[in-house]
């Protein structure tokens, strides 16, 4: 296998200097991001009314996801480093050390990049749960793709530390580029699907709240339309992960150790831009509405006003 590898044209010895290399830029952007989520996370209010949030005012969902990624995306550059320097420095040979998929690194790698994937699904799920008014149902497909993700995943990672398995195997392998596809394809169309279900629930509230303010004034709405910055921000980081997702999908399956470095590249950024962008409020505006939507829809007369307290009490994303 690795003499094979060395005839082609970008050699996994290549292909994993600048994976690590890509992803030590990449992870110096994230934690530039992570402290702004944290200021988010930790702290409240503007200017001199600014102050730390109570142990009951803090989103320990959305804390716990942060940190769960960081201690990932900060342990996989470790390792990463380590990987190397056991290659070519202690190693005799560094392609044997690259295709030693046995080899604790490798099944670490692969385990921080779908791990890391699907704690990423699940908030973007638990999003589009909240921004439902918590109707499950809304969520139902995303979930059942959410469980093929962590099916795939749990074969990956039985093939990987299987003893009957080949040593000198690559993700390139017969025995793991079916799977390793398997799952970035559903992770593709997960993201698709329930990015597409929040920003069109979003769409709907901007359009409702712009219909109402103009049945109060008789005039266009001219105030600022935050909503749609909201869109705006999910719509954006949503696409730069799935375009990551994306081409690591067309690198697997064209067999090019691109993929090393592109599925690298796959951090909790889009999680801490969301974060950063968007408020607490919003949740409770998405509640509210789906109340009143379905109020209106049983014959009462009932308003969207933004702002408005929400009388469900629900986490915010």
């Amino acid at each position: 296998m690795a003499e094979i590898d060395r005839q082609r044209p970008f050699p996994i010895t290549s292909a994993q200097l600048t994976g690590n290399f890509c992803e030590t830029l990449f992870y110096g952007m994230y934690l530039v991001t992570c402290t702004f989520c944290a200021r988010t996370l930790f702290l409240t209010g503007h200017g001199k009314e600014e102050r730390f949030r109570r142990l009951g005012e803090i989103r320990w969902l959305m804390t716990s996801v942060a940190f769960s990624l960081l201690f990932l995306c900060t342990f996989d550059v470790a390792i990463g480093l380590l990987h190397n320097f056991h290659a070519f420095i202690y190693a005799k040979d560094a392609e044997i050390e690259f295709f030693n998929i046995a080899d604790w690194i490798n099944i670490a790698r692969s385990a921080n990049v779908f791990v890391g994937a699907i704690i990423g699904d699940f908030v973007l799920i638990y999003r589009c749960w909240i921004v439902y008014g918590c109707r499950f149902r809304v969520a139902v497909p995303s979930f059942v793709l959410y469980l093929g993700s962590i099916a795939t995943t749990i074969r990956l990672m039985e093939i990987e530390g299987n003893p009957n398995t080949p040593s000198n195997i690559s993700l390139n392998s017969p025995q793991i580029r079916p799977w390793f596809d398997a799952f970035f394809a559903i992770t593709t169309a997960q993201n698709v699907l329930t990015t597409s279900l929040i920003i069109w629930r979003i769409w709907r509230v901007e359009k409702q709240c712009e219909r109402f303010n103009m049945t109060e004034s008789g005039l266009s709405n001219s105030r600022p339309q935050h909503l749609r910055k909201v869109i705006r921000v999910i719509a954006e980081s949503g696409a730069a992960y799935t375009l990551t997702v994306v081409l690591t999908l067309i690198v697997s399956s064209v067999q090019n150790n691109a993929e090393y470095p592109v599925s690298n590249m796959t951090l909790g950024m889009a999680f801490n831009v969301i974060l950063i962008r968007s408020t607490a409020q919003r949740d409770q505006q998405f509640t509210t509405f789906d109340q009143n939507e379905r109020t209106t829809i049983w014959g009462t007369s009932m308003r969207f006003v933004p702002g408005q307290t929400a009388t469900q009490d629900v986490e915010p994303a």
